[in-house]
């Protein structure tokens, strides 16, 4: 019986919690970087799309309750990104300068979607700053 709850307790680590299918849809962006640089953005299953259509391929790696944006600590779904790479967003701005090897999708508020930006390759991320190079803020229309 406690390999079974030890085996659970891996799942909820290691796939990302059905909680998180709410920030899927399209969030307006609010601070002055996420409009400058990435536009209003919409969230899926399986891809991150940029305000230019540009997109994120996104692979599941699981949630983590950590300090994700410098607004604080909170849940997170993170995200790999396979390729690595480095889209070219609104008039030609990178997303972060190095290419993107996670993502970080959290809500600091209830309404609100942070977007944390990880390169290298470094192991997945553990909180910002961890190779982190960019936040993005959004919230729903």
């Amino acid at each position: 019986m406690r390999s079974v709850a030890v085996i659970a307790a891996l799942a909820l680590v290691a796939a990302p919690s059905t909680a998180w299918a709410g920030i899927t849809g399209h969030w307006t962006a609010t601070a002055t970087d996420s409009i400058a640089v990435t536009g209003n953005i919409t969230v899926t299953d399986k891809a991150l799309i940029f305000g230019n259509g540009k997109k994120l391929r996104l692979i599941p790696v699981g949630t983590r309750q950590s300090v994700w944006t410098p607004l604080g600590a909170g849940p997170g779904a993170i995200y790999r990104i396979n390729p690595p790479h480095d889209p070219k967003l609104l008039q030609g701005t990178a997303l972060c300068g190095w290419p993107v090897t996670f993502i970080v999708l959290s809500q600091p508020t209830e309404n609100s979607l942070g977007l944390t930006v990880f390169y290298g390759t470094k192991g997945v991320p553990q909180h910002f700053g961890d190779h982190s190079c960019a936040a993005y803020f959004y919230e729903r229309p």
